[in-house]
């Protein structure tokens, strides 16, 4: 087994964002030291601004294809038409002079329509809509983030197929977490006997 590392930046609106994308890769296989955070800090204004001028820099180094590396970005679609911020982040890159993400890159868009608290709410209520807001509910400190998260890596880890009434934006993201999966070593899956 290589001793190389895979590492996992999450680059992110916040620190909610963080934890959750950072439980889902725990419960998937990656090791806590393995995910290293690229988070707006708080005060610093607007999140998808921080994410946006961080992009290019994170896709450049992905590229540079000296280590097992990862992206995961994680950012609220809000009232942005459905692929907006996906064309906001593909702009980036050529603004930079990079060229767009490629198919089997190792870089995953997690773009919920409208925020986060959409995710968390399907999750832990069995059913959502991408045009309410959620934030009210679903605050800074609810509860309800580290279940809803647990739910969806449980759901990404065994591959299991999403519910039929699951919104656009959580299957997509279910599709784009497989362009950075990283598949347990034979050593860590446990043997079963006939």
């Amino acid at each position: 087994m290589s001793s190389r590392r895979v590492q996992v930046v999450v680059l992110c609106e916040g620190l909610k964002d963080y934890n959750f994308a950072r439980r889902c890769l725990v419960r998937c296989g990656w090791r806590p030291d393995q995910i290293a955070p690229k988070v707006s800090p708080a005060g610093g204004g607007s999140g998808f601004t921080f994410v946006l001028e961080r992009y290019a820099v994170e896709v450049r180094e992905n590229r540079k294809g000296h280590m097992a590396r990862a992206l995961l970005v994680l950012v609220d679609a809000d009232t942005e038409p459905e692929g907006g911020r996906e064309k906001a982040l593909d702009k980036r890159l050529r603004d930079a002079d990079q060229e767009p993400r490629k198919k089997g890159e190792r870089i995953a868009l997690w773009v919920p329509k409208r925020q986060l608290e959409t995710w968390i709410h399907f999750l832990t209520h069995g059913k959502a809509d991408e045009e309410t807001d959620y934030k009210r509910e679903h605050g800074r400190r609810s509860p309800e983030y580290k279940p809803a998260a647990e739910r969806f890596a449980h759901l990404l880890e065994k591959r299991r197929p999403l519910p039929s009434n699951v919104m656009p934006s959580l299957k997509k993201a279910a599709v784009e977490f497989e362009r950075i999966r990283t598949p347990r070593s034979k050593r860590s899956t446990p043997t079963r006997k006939p």
